[in-house]
């Protein structure tokens, strides 16, 4: 089946919400940096013993995620392949942490609200790898 390979508009509607999240979380990611006792206000005295106990790569595997992802986002919207990689890149990575955070016992110590974007973060990481193959196939990614 030949596609076109000028993209739709549900494309750029799609790319541009995955953009939005992705600059969502380069903004967590920054606070993490630069201003983590905005976060560490927010914690329970559980969760704080948990953050200050993570190990030393988890905050260099959460960056990489956040920033292949949001990559791969601008790459989609620039319409280059490398959004593929870039994208499977941030999915592996969101599995990393995932896992070690259900590994830690992290589950137990959340709110819904937390338990919700705990789920929604590698859904999304996911969706933005499957919709990058998808365009890639139809031609639209150069």
């Amino acid at each position: 089946m030949a596609y076109s390979t000028r993209p739709q508009i549900w494309f750029w509607t799609v790319a541009i919400i995955f953009l939005l999240w992705n600059l969502i979380g380069l903004g967590f990611l920054t606070t993490e940096i630069l201003a983590p006792e905005l976060l560490i206000d927010t914690l329970n005295q559980e969760q704080l013993e948990f953050y200050n106990n993570r190990p030393s790569w988890y905050l260099f595997n959460y960056g990489i995620a956040v920033l292949t992802a949001l990559f791969a986002a601008i790459a989609v919207l620039f319409k280059r392949k490398m959004a593929v990689l870039l994208s499977l890149i941030s999915l592996l990575t969101i599995f990393i942490s995932t896992a070690y955070n259900l590994n830690a016992g992290v589950w137990d110590m959340m709110n819904r609200s937390d338990q919700f974007f705990f789920i929604l973060v590698p859904l999304l990481g996911l969706l933005l790898w499957v919709f990058a193959r998808n365009v890639n196939s139809k031609g639209w990614l150069s």
